[in-house]
């Protein structure tokens, strides 16, 4: 079941800290922001959502939550005041994953939108990093440098098992069990290189141009020193 953090400093003091299981989502509320930010560090959620705050108080709390890798991967939803005239977009809005809305927290609107944007699980996810890398395995993104490379699901499994082991030199069968959980074969043995080839004509002109190397009869590499 879906989990979501929220933060509503208007909040009833009454459900303050309170867990709910609600439709289809576990609804963990607090109205302290420096309560929210020990609940993001410690557990793992799969949306946060903003509301009875200023814009500037909800890029301010987003930036200091996404410090935290595992949180750069979850969405946010940010609630804006129904009120409030024009639409404030936080700057901290990132269109391909958060949300935004007008009205109260319990409206039939912005309760379709959380349970929306908290159903794609993404409280198990991680970041795969090294040095200057980020693969956001979940989205299909790499970025280096903040240069981001968009990249199929098979392109991410191939990245992530070498990017795990920044420097050391993977062989295909490892790549092709860890990636796709089946024995090396030739035919499989040409799909990875195909994939690899794929991944260097993406990455080439940006920072990581040539970080993924290829190690004669042993395999490939992510090398860290061309990438950083």
């Amino acid at each position: 079941m879906p989990s979501v953090l929220v933060l509503d400093p208007e909040a009833p003091p009454a459900l303050h800290g309170r867990s709910v299981r609600g439709d289809r989502l576990t609804v963990v509320l607090t109205a302290e922001p420096t309560h929210a930010l020990r609940l993001a560090a410690n557990q793992a959620y799969d949306l946060l959502v903003l509301a009875g705050m200023s814009v500037d108080e909800q890029q301010q709390l987003a930036l200091q939550v996404q410090e935290l890798r595992r949180w750069r991967l979850v969405p946010i939803l940010y609630l804006l005041d129904d009120a409030a005239p024009g639409f404030a977009i936080p700057g901290t809005f990132r269109p391909d994953m958060d949300g935004l809305a007008r009205g109260p927290l319990e409206a039939a609107p912005v309760q379709r939108q959380i349970r929306a944007l908290a159903r794609d699980g993404t409280a198990a996810a991680e970041l795969v990093v090294a040095g200057a890398c980020e693969l956001d395995p979940l989205h299909g993104r790499l970025r280096v440098r903040g240069v981001e490379i968009l990249l199929t699901a098979r392109e991410v499994e191939v990245l992530a098992t070498l990017l795990a082991q920044p420097g050391r030199t993977v062989s295909p069968a490892e790549i092709i069990e860890r990636s796709w959980g089946s024995p090396a074969s030739t035919q499989h043995l040409q799909i990875l290189r195909r994939h690899v080839s794929n991944i260097r004509r993406k990455l080439r002109g940006t920072p990581g141009a040539e970080a993924v190397r290829t190690v004669r009869a042993g395999g490939y590499r992510w090398e860290l020193r061309p990438a950083v």
